[in-house]
């Protein structure tokens, strides 16, 4: 999943934090909520980051990780990111409805009807 995305993925999750529906997809979002990481795996990872990881033979420190990112896995970068929004899978999820709310609005016919009696008075 994580190689289809073509964004960076800071800016994919300031797309998630600013709702913005033109950047991503409902699909995607869904996509996004599927990998999300339960609490215990949050938890998990928390605990697990103040470990010492061995990746790909480097040594690295997680927490606060200041090296190169590009030298970890899209997958760990994915958690590095998702770990700093707060209650991400309850944002996503929120972001999900938004999307699908607004397409159906639009899609509305009584809405548009609506708009046509109120514009014509």
């Amino acid at each position: 999943m994580l190689t289809k995305v073509k964004m960076p993925l800071p800016d994919m999750m300031a797309a998630v934090l600013a709702m913005d529906e033109s950047v991503l997809d409902v699909d995607q979002v869904k996509n996004l909520i599927k990998f999300c990481p339960t609490k215990e795996e949050m938890e998990l990872l928390k605990v697990k980051i103040n470990k010492l990881i061995i990746l790909n033979s480097y040594i690295l420190f997680c927490q606060g990780y200041t090296g190169d990112k590009e030298n970890l896995e899209k997958c760990e970068q994915y958690f590095l990111e998702l770990m700093k929004v707060p209650r991400v899978e309850s944002k996503l999820r929120v972001f999900s409805f938004k999307i699908q709310f607004l397409s159906h609005v639009r899609k509305s016919v009584k809405l548009k009807i609506m708009k046509k009696i109120l514009f014509f008075g």
